[in-house]
């Protein structure tokens, strides 16, 4: 059965807004409390979003999540409360039941428990099983950088990729993302997924009129194309080739495998299909430096890195050598004092969201 977005993107040319980052958390907050969310699970889901947003990476922002989450709340797939039962636990490790959760919810929850145990152990690691989609997975590591911790967060995702020399998609794109705390730096964080070019960046390319590059795509039945347009029915080239596969299904081995909940790799469901649970599993980890090396000496090391990879030579055409997350912090740290700017066409979405709630979004 052909999956379609929720969202008819565009392919032509877009006029652009400007809204305040503030403005869309609030706004992004209270149309969640309006579909009986908890007040505190509305805002920790209304920066995750507004997190991607300020990035640039408005397929895990509030246009394109926020509307999939009301509608998954309408239409029973998404429950708007999270209990998050715990089903076992020691005294570094656990596993929570998602009942249905919000991803964003479910995976903060999640890291802030490993968080705490890292702060009695040093390291704790912990699954969620039978969640929603959690959207972009940078944000969560960096809840362990602020309590000075190394983090990491995986996820499992809806069958998007095949097995090497196969056309049967199996295994999900299963974003990954780990973070390092800095001192004179922004903090490192690698955030990426295991597919050649990431759905979300596919999505800003259609938005663009753009052709895919060659190579990162192909129809259901294994050829190639460049149309951004039919990646949710194609099949998604992995990162370098059997290498991509293999990591691929090592972390379904982390995330759905070992959560233990009632789907993994084909079976998890697509958040385009709102009435449906989505059986989605996540894993997080924290590492806390106090127990082995100390923070100031994390940091002072981490430091001396980002130091020698922005010393090194650059190739002919690259203006400086960034460490991963860098770029994205300085965009975001721009959109939050001037604001974020996006496709009108996006503003409208929420706008429509927010209509009959009295709720209403202003931008420029």
């Amino acid at each position: 059965m052909a999956v379609v977005s929720t969202r008819d993107r565009s392919s032509a040319a877009q006029e652009t807004g400007v809204v305040e980052a503030s403005d869309l958390r609030a706004f992004t907050a209270a149309v969640l409390a309006a579909h009986s969310m908890p007040a505190a699970d509305a805002a920790l889901t209304a920066d995750a979003m507004v997190w991607a947003d300020l990035r640039g990476r408005y397929a895990h922002g509030a246009s394109s999540k926020l509307p999939q989450c009301v509608a998954r709340i309408r239409a029973g797939g998404t429950s708007p409360s999270a209990n998050l039962p715990v089903l076992g636990e020691t005294g570094a490790t656990f596993v929570l039941d998602g009942r249905n959760a919000w991803g964003q919810v479910a995976a903060s929850r999640a890291m802030m428990r490993a968080v705490a145990k890292a702060r009695s152990v040093g390291f704790a690691v912990g699954v969620v099983r039978d969640c929603s989609s959690a959207a972009a997975m940078g944000y969560y590591p960096l809840l362990a950088v602020a309590e000075g911790m190394i983090g990491m967060a995986f996820t499992n995702g809806p069958p998007l990729i095949p097995p090497t020399g196969g056309t049967t998609k199996l295994l999900g794109n299963q974003a990954h993302a780990i973070g390092c705390p800095a001192d004179r730096h922004y903090p490192i964080v690698y955030d990426a997924a295991t597919s050649a070019m990431s759905t979300s960046e596919m999505d800003l390319v259609h938005d663009r009129g753009e052709l895919l590059p060659p190579g990162v795509l192909f129809t259901a039945d294994g050829r190639p194309t460049r149309d951004p347009s039919i990646w949710v029915d194609g099949l998604l080239a992995p990162a370098g080739g059997h290498r991509g596969y293999g990591l691929s299904l090592m972390l379904e081995i982390l995330t759905g495998v070992l959560a233990g909940g009632a789907r993994f790799a084909p079976d998890v469901g697509h958040p385009f299909l709102g009435g449906e649970p989505q059986g989605v599993a996540l894993f997080v980890a924290a590492i806390d430096p106090e127990h082995s090396i100390g923070h100031e000496e994390l940091t002072r090391r981490a430091d001396s890195l980002i130091e020698r990879l922005h010393a090194s030579e650059a190739a002919p055409g690259t203006e400086r050598i960034y460490v991963p997350g860098e770029r994205s912090f300085i965009l975001a740290e721009q959109r939050e004092r001037d604001g974020i700017p996006m496709p009108t066409e996006r503003l409208e979405d929420l706008r429509r969201v927010g209509s009959g709630l009295d709720i209403s979004l202003t931008w420029r």
